[in-house]
């Protein structure tokens, strides 16, 4: 039987990845990769370049009207979405799992009642979409109305999503009228119960029906007859596939590192009790993601810089590296985001920085667990994810798909902490491997319609970085 070709197309913030898959049964097998820069004032152009490249160096391949074209976007700045809810540890989570899960990037959160200063930042970070949560239904309305209010004055395009106590639903209606505003079910409608899908279904309709034609893409949905997913949602989506397809690969996470954020994807279960653990919070999901702005190797390097001063001047000092040559490193990449290092010194830099952005994002990824101490006695307090079943670590994006050892992913497994009752829930010593080719989120696009052969066919081309150090 005659192999059925498959385009997958990825638009990147700098590079837009393009793969040609052939489907052989219930097999994937890549024919064929093309990359080229993203062309940043018109991305349907980086698009075509791209797909007639990738078909061009495929012989075998039909004309572009006869293969299926499956394709995602990230540029721009992919999906930002500002959130606000009520309070931290419960609704403002929630929506926070939400934004995230749906292929968003949080550009800003905020609880209890906005304050001017805090609709000032809103209209700065220029969020796509609000993601107005607070509130179980039939709970707090005192707040969820004053939020209302304030966002009603808000000079901004953006889309507010609201998703937040059903029975001031209306009356929130009213205060935001005049304003581009959609509705789904509250995303915590009782305390402990967590409804997300509702809102993920919304949010990634906005990213169809009002981001598409703002980011210059509709000539390409025109021409593929196909919507394109968020980036981030494709890989979501393959990290649930692999999970639930590939035998062993129950407990692994994946970090996609590139040049302005640095997303972490786990799936494993959250909490495993024990009759000495109590968990606080919210119990998270078995399939999580989280996006942190202010780790990348070049967009990111200067918050980046700032953010891990304490781990990067450790290092250099140890090193006995003057810290202040990484500053001027920083200052040149930040400057030129497409540069490449061409002695042993950048690259040592570039490795530093990548290893920051690793151990930063596993930590705040993962939760904690502190032991309390009370007259009855001692207990743990577990607050957040427990990461330490995650036996596979995957690396992806331009840098970490590079590796050839394990070092810089085991960064996501540090030891130390500053309190010797807390302990952070971080993998410990898992099998490394790296994307090596970059198919992630080619197959990331193909998982939907091909979820076994799909993710049979990521595992199979990462590479293995070494053996488990336990």
């Amino acid at each position: 039987m005659a192999a059925t070709p498959l385009l997958s197309v990825d638009i990147g913030s700098t590079y837009t990845k393009g793969g040609l898959f052939l489907l052989e049964g219930e097999e994937l097998r890549c024919a064929g990769r093309r990359i080229v820069p993203t062309t940043v004032d018109d991305l349907a152009q980086g698009f075509f370049r791209v797909r007639q490249a990738v078909l061009a160096g495929h012989a075998g391949a039909a004309g572009p009207a006869d293969v299926p074209v499956y394709w995602s976007s990230s540029a721009r700045g992919g999906l930002k979405i500002a959130a606000v809810g009520l309070t931290p540890d419960l609704t403002l989570s929630v929506a926070r799992m939400a934004a995230t899960s749906a292929g968003g990037k949080i550009v800003r959160a905020f609880s209890y009642e906005l304050a001017p200063e805090d609709l000032a930042e809103l209209e700065a970070v220029e969020p796509d979409i609000i993601l107005f949560t607070g509130g179980t239904d039939g709970g707090n309305s005192r707040v969820v109305l004053h939020n209302a209010a304030r966002l009603a004055g808000l000079v901004s395009p953006a889309v507010v999503l609201y998703a937040g106590n059903r029975k001031v639903r209306d009356q929130v209606l009213d205060l935001l009228r005049g304003r581009d505003v959609e509705t789904a079910a509250n995303v915590m409608p009782e305390v402990g119960t967590i409804d997300i899908e509702p809102a993920r279904d919304v949010i990634r309709r906005i990213f169809l029906d009002r981001i598409v034609d703002g980011k210059g893409l509709s000539s390409v949905v025109e021409a593929t007859g196909r919507e394109p997913l968020p980036t981030p949602l494709a890989v979501f989506e393959l990290v649930r596939t692999i999970a639930a397809r590939v035998p062993g690969w129950e407990d692994f996470a994946l970090i996609d590192m590139g040049g302005a954020t640095t997303d972490f994807y786990s799936h494993t279960k959250a909490f495993h009790g024990g009759d000495s653990v109590i968990l606080r919070g919210l119990l998270e999901p078995t399939l999580k993601r989280t996006v942190e702005g202010d780790l990348g190797l070049r967009v990111s390097a200067e918050a980046l810089y700032r953010s891990e001063s304490a781990f990067l001047d450790s290092r250099l000092r140890a090193a006995g590296t003057d810290p202040a040559a990484l500053r001027g490193y920083v200052d040149e990449v930040s400057r030129r985001t497409d540069y490449l290092p061409g002695d042993g010194t950048g690259r040592g830099f570039d490795r530093l920085l990548a290893a920051a952005c690793v151990r930063a994002a596993s930590l705040r990824h993962a939760g904690v667990l502190q032991r309390v101490f009370t007259p009855q006695g001692g207990f743990q307090v577990q607050r957040g994810k427990d990461l330490r079943r995650v036996r596979r670590l995957v690396g992806s994006g331009g840098y970490l798909a590079g590796l050839t050892d394990p070092a810089i992913l085991l960064e996501a497994c540090p030891t130390d902490a500053d309190d010797v009752d807390t302990r952070h829930l971080v993998p410990e010593a898992p099998a490394c491997y790296a994307d090596a080719e970059y198919l992630i989120p080619l197959l990331g696009n193909l998982a939907a319609d091909f979820p076994g052969a799909a993710g049979r066919a990521a595992v199979a081309g990462l590479r293995p970085l070494g053996p488990r150090t336990n």
